[in-house]
């Protein structure tokens, strides 16, 4: 999930199953986020497992409490 971080830039968390934060890591910008998820090896991961990338940089206007990036086949956002 992307969340507006306070004094600016974006939070992001990498949740597994009922919400454990797996990892988290902040960035300045949304398209800063996706680059720091590939370079983690996670949407390498996740293209391994047949999971479905949403780019943040795609999701920038959505309003929420938080941006789907990866989800588990059969996962509901």
């Amino acid at each position: 999930m992307a969340y507006p971080a306070t004094g600016g830039g974006w939070h992001i968390s990498l949740l597994q199953a009922r919400g454990i934060v797996r990892d988290s890591f902040t960035a300045t910008d949304l398209d800063a986020g996706d680059h720091a998820l590939q370079d983690r090896g996670y949407l390498s991961l996740a293209s391994a497992m047949g999971c479905d990338w949403d780019r943040l940089t795609s999701r920038r206007n959505e309003q929420g409490r938080g941006t789907p990036v990866f989800l588990d086949p059969g996962e509901d956002a």
